[in-house]
């Protein structure tokens, strides 16, 4: 009787410390193989990822910094497909964010925007200079900012990462994955 209380009680003390070494450990299941992918397309190793969050179009955003401490943006899926894999070299337009919203602003309405809309107005100035787009999605990008997505008229997909202080990060077109990526085949019975 004592053997199985004892048994029983270290179960229960498994059960209820593997939770919580899962949670320590790092991020949800769904975005283990986007981090997996994100950091075998990475040449700089060591490399780690330092935030994930879900890129509003059912995929993942990862962040990972690598062995110099550079800051990547890496866009995959839950199935390990990389779309996207840009290192961050700071304000593309060095400052000159703001100028180039007022400059667009044609109406002359002198533009107030939140923060979130600040990062769509820039992404939608800059993709429009390209060609025809339309803001798709925004979300917050998990370090303090925001990834939009953009599509054109033949439905191609640009990401953006840009913040509410008018800098701009990122602006890469999104087409097939960039690693060897072979799809997961479902069959249904």
């Amino acid at each position: 009787m004592f053997a199985r209380m004892l048994t029983a009680a270290g179960l229960a003390l498994v059960l209820c410390q593997a939770p919580a070494a899962a949670g320590q450990s790092g991020f949800g299941g769904g975005a283990k193989a986007a981090i997996s992918a994100c950091l075998g397309v990475n040449e700089y190793l060591p490399a780690e990822a330092i935030e994930v969050v879900q890129d509003g179009l059912g995929d993942w955003l990862v962040w990972i910094e690598d062995k110099d401490t550079d800051l990547w943006m890496c866009n995959a899926s839950e199935d390990g497909a990389v779309y996207a894999n840009v290192m961050l070299e700071g304000d593309l337009l060095e400052g000159g964010g703001f100028d180039l919203i007022a400059y667009s602003d044609t109406a002359g309405r002198g533009l107030r925007l939140g923060p979130a809309a600040t990062a769509e107005f820039l992404c939608s100035v800059i993709g429009n200079t390209i060609e025809d787009m339309e803001i798709v999605e925004t979300v917050d990008d998990g370090l303090g900012d925001y990834l939009v997505w953009l599509e054109n008229d033949a439905e191609d997909l640009w990401v953006c990462n840009a913040s509410a202080d008018a800098k701009l990060y990122v602006f890469e077109p999104v087409d097939y994955p960039l690693n060897d990526y072979t799809p997961v085949e479902y069959r249904f019975a």
